[in-house]
């Protein structure tokens, strides 16, 4: 139940939680990260970050999950809702929680409770508090309907409103790239490396789309190689399994 890819979700701190599972989440020891943060939670239990860390080790244990163990996947989904849920109701401003809830309510399916009028609601309250997120947020929900257009109105909307921000211009491209449109999408991906040429989250968001489109495999090879020689800029950015797996076979 991974996040819309153009959301790209502002980055979590580890103000509240320990040190050891934000070690473990980052070697991507899910399970054993969980019980450390699940201690985080019972030691800060007004802490809704402690709550999203957590949520997202359910998540990540229930993305790799496979054949018998996706049915406790579900239960893993289930909790997720909760934690991500708790956070909300903690810090009813909390930019990274409402992300996080609106992610699930868009992605999961309903027999893990996802919800496309919680979401909605939930896009309303990012929007009050960060426009720009907002924008992306709705741009999620009409991609979920698959009204193209109207998703890529608000992306370019975004842009314009925060021309700065290097989320806005990752989102329209990886958008672009999904519907084919390739030109537009590396003239974007392009323009940012020439401009943040250090910045791994740029490197991953290029090298999957040319990946997933089997284009400019070299490219995407050196891309990615990079992006796992590099300690990843923030704990929960794209784990570096997902980077390898993603690497050209040819």
């Amino acid at each position: 139940m991974r996040a819309l890819l153009f959301l790209y979700l502002a980055p979590l701190t580890a103000a509240a939680c320990t040190e050891d599972g934000l070690a473990l989440f980052v070697q991507e020891k899910y399970k054993e990260s969980e019980k450390v943060f699940e201690q985080a939670v019972a030691e800060n239990p007004k802490s809704a970050e402690c709550r999203v860390w957590l949520g997202r080790a359910y998540g990540r244990r229930a993305e790799r999950a496979s054949g018998l163990a996706k049915i406790g996947a579900l239960s893993l989904g289930r909790k997720l809702r909760v934690k991500f849920t708790e956070a909300v109701e903690l810090e009813p401003e909390n930019l990274v929680a409402l992300q996080s809830l609106f992610a699930f309510h868009v992605e999961a399916p309903g027999i893990v409770g996802g919800d496309v009028d919680q979401a909605r609601a939930l896009a309303e309250r990012i929007a009050a508090l960060h426009p720009g997120m907002g924008l992306r947020a709705q741009a999620a929900l009409h991609r979920r309907d698959e009204d193209w257009p109207a998703a890529e109105a608000a992306l370019r909307k975004a842009i314009e409103l925060e021309p700065e921000d290097v989320g806005h211009r990752l989102s329209l491209a990886s958008f672009l790239a999904r519907r084919e449109r390739f030109a537009e999408s590396d003239k974007i991906f392009e323009a940012m490396l020439k401009k943040h040429p250090d910045n791994p989250s740029v490197w991953f968001a290029f090298g999957k789309e040319l990946s997933r489109a089997e284009r400019r495999l070299p490219e995407a090879r050196r891309l990615l190689e990079r992006y796992l020689r590099t300690p990843l800029p923030e704990p929960d950015a794209e784990p570096y399994s997902v980077a390898r797996a993603l690497l050209p076979k040819r």
